[in-house]
């Protein structure tokens, strides 16, 4: 297990909503989006690649309903290099999502490098884009790790600059609700806290990007949701957590956000949520949470038993002498 998935004992994600009501509360309804027919343009501007190709949030939001009343997990998953999304895509991960931690994941480092000072984390993902979204299929939902508490970005105009660059939508990543704590209040308390990844979420959600926000607790669930106050509470992460610790968390949380607003679609992730039996498991035993997203599950993991095994295989091979 990660450090990073051990510090998520229970994420929950909300995906933003059907044209009824936005997952983030906005008041209006929204307008039918028609994009039924994906275009693929690219062309080189200060050297990134820029795709016009990402499927409609609306398209996304009617397909993975459909999954779900057919019983369908919706199945996202991060990919640090354009391997690894080339190949989530071939498995038929329904999400990919690109976030500075998987650039140090795939580099050998643990996936909590992403919440440190070891680079601009939206920089990364902006360099990750082009390595990533010209392998994957125009119909692949790509979404990118938006760090909503960057005072050096001016949002909105960075959020449309994504858009264009063919993401599909956007995920708060690097995210304060890893942190608890005197450093937690002290982030809160200097303009550095969990509600700029909220109004992130939110503008995001105006230009019409797909949002799946991480949330670690029931306040933040309900924040996410409905984009009013927030209190700021602990997520429980000084400890390991078991799987049956992980089903309550995740249910309490679930809830509260469908008593907002019942049309949200949530994933679970993190904690020792490791393997495809343990996702299996918590959503046997909780109600309302439709798949799961994996990140070091899916990428690391199975690549370091992979090259670990087919390395002692090539070493206990005989030769002639």
């Amino acid at each position: 297990m990660s450090s990073l998935q051990r510090l998520l004992p229970s994420t929950v994600f909300l995906l933003s909503i059907t044209s009824v009501n936005s997952l983030l509360g906005l008041r209006e309804p929204l307008k039918p989006e028609v994009n039924t027919v994906h275009t693929y343009t690219a062309q080189q501007t200060s050297n990134i690649l820029f795709y016009n190709m990402a499927p409609s949030r609306t398209d996304l939001l009617a397909t993975f309903r459909q999954q779900i009343t057919n019983g369908q997990p919706i199945i996202g998953a991060g990919a640090g290099t354009g391997l690894s999304a080339k190949f989530i895509e071939a498995g038929g991960a329904d999400l990919i999502i690109i976030y500075n931690s998987g650039r140090f994941r795939m580099a050998g480092r643990g996936s909590l490098a992403g919440l440190m000072p070891y680079g601009d984390a939206n920089a990364i993902v902006v360099s990750m884009a082009s390595e990533v979204l010209p392998v994957v299929k125009p119909t692949t939902p790509v979404l990118a790790g938006v760090c909503g508490t960057d005072p050096f970005r001016l949002m909105p105009q960075f959020l449309r600059q994504l858009k264009e660059m063919g993401f599909a939508g956007v995920q708060n990543f690097p995210t304060v609700g890893l942190i608890d704590g005197t450093f937690r209040a002290n982030l809160e308390e200097t303009g550095m806290g969990y509600g700029k990844e909220v109004e992130m979420i939110a503008e995001a959600h105006e230009l019409g990007l797909l949002t799946t926000p991480y949330v670690f607790n029931v306040e933040e669930a309900e924040a996410m949701t409905r984009l009013g106050p927030m209190c700021c509470g602990s997520i429980g992460a000084k400890t390991g957590k078991s799987l049956d610790d992980c089903v309550g968390l995740i249910q309490d949380m679930r809830d509260a956000a469908v008593k907002i607003n019942e049309e949200i679609i949530v994933l679970c992730h993190g904690g020792p949520i490791a393997e495809p039996k343990d996702a299996e498991y918590v959503l046997g035993r909780t109600r309302g949470v439709h798949g799961f997203f994996g990140a070091s599950s899916m990428e690391r993991l199975p690549v370091e038993l992979a090259i670990t095994n087919i390395t002692k295989d090539f070493k206990g091979i005989k030769f002639s002498i």
